[in-house]
């Protein structure tokens, strides 16, 4: 295993080389980032890189007994810890301490790699803090975490922090259209939705459930705008239908009004996200005025807030419609 295959991060890479390089590895290192940047990715092959007999900056060999066990997942000195509920707890935490005193078996160093390791309890943290106070020389502990702030500082403090950068639009759509050629739908606003996380563009570009889910959006809002105040209810199901992607189903309706509101007030076809649906936003946006745009964008943002504050989804959501059905207002 290599770098070769990651998008981006250039930075992270060069320092996990240096340090191989150097023979100056670290005994703990704070992977931080965005869900779905590649920070597992990056771990599991430096990992790998550790572990391999034969291995130096260019990868793992793929042939040393280390390296066999570990395309089996059946490598004694590497351990992964991947909560399956909410937590991870001070017992799962314990089991990697024990285990971190034993030398490790086939190479020089063991590694414990800890996903999502903003989850760890307290109680788990500061059990995992002597090891980082006093680490064994052959231990490397990898935690990755979309929330670096939710780690206790004392654990901050003992580890290298390595911060995980947004990709560019350009490398998320050369690695759509690598990975997809011609056959991906929408690509543009794959890439433009996707925010610069690669793990969310390939999820969403093999998904042939939010391509529909996406073209349901924007006929119900097109829909709506011809719509009578009375009819507005009959909207609802949708929304009771994927309530579990609402968040999904905002996002597209306000990069709808987004591109509405940018079209109209520059003219400027090229900085359309949904650019293969340039027909409906020229259409639409000489219907609007920015106003009622400004508006909409404001009670989709307001309707994202309430629910995730728990207030009552189908009013919520009936109110927005009413508000995104009204007719432009003189002022």
């Amino acid at each position: 295993m290599d770098f070769s295959s990651i998008i981006g991060q250039q930075e992270v890479i060069d320092s996990l080389k240096n340090s191989i390089e150097s023979e100056k590895v670290g005994h703990a290192y704070i992977f931080a980032g965005p869900t779905g940047i590649g920070k597992k990715t990056v771990a599991r092959i430096f990992a790998s890189m550790l572990l391999c007999s034969n291995s130096g900056v260019a990868g793992s060999c793929g042939e040393c007994l280390s390296c066999r066990l570990a395309e089996n997942n059946s490598n004694p000195d590497f351990h992964e810890v991947n909560p399956e509920g909410a937590s991870i707890g001070v017992d799962e935490i314990r089991d990697v301490l024990s285990n971190i005193v034993v030398r490790p078996m086939y190479g020089k160093k063991k590694v414990y790699l800890i996903i999502d390791a903003e989850r760890m309890t307290v109680q788990a943290q500061n059990s995992l803090l002597k090891t980082l106070e006093e680490p064994p020389s052959y231990g490397v502990i990898i935690l990755t975490t979309s929330n670096y702030g939710a780690l206790l500082e004392t654990i901050r403090s003992r580890t290298i922090k390595l911060s995980f950068k947004k990709n560019s639009p350009l490398e998320i759509k050369a690695l759509l259209e690598g990975r997809f050629g011609n056959t991906i739908k929408a690509v543009d606003f794959v890439t433009s939705y996707a925010d610069g996380i690669i793990g969310t563009a390939l999820k969403l570009a093999g998904s042939e459930e939010f391509i529909a889910l996406r073209e349901k959006t924007l006929e119900l809002l097109q829909k709506l705008r011809r719509s009578k105040l009375s009819t507005v209810f009959d909207q609802y199901p949708f929304f009771e239908e994927n309530k579990e992607d609402v968040d999904v189903i905002l996002d597209i309706a306000l990069l709808f009004f987004r591109d509405l509101l940018a079209y109209k007030n520059t003219g400027d076809e090229n900085i359309l996200i949904n650019s293969d649906k340039k027909d409906i936003i020229l259409n639409n946006a000489s219907v609007y005025s920015t106003d009622r745009l400004i508006r909409s964008v404001e009670t989709i943002e307001n309707t994202r807030k309430i629910i995730k504050q728990n207030a009552n989804y189908q009013l919520s959501i009936e109110v927005m419609l009413m508000k995104l059905q009204e007719e432009d207002v003189e002022w």
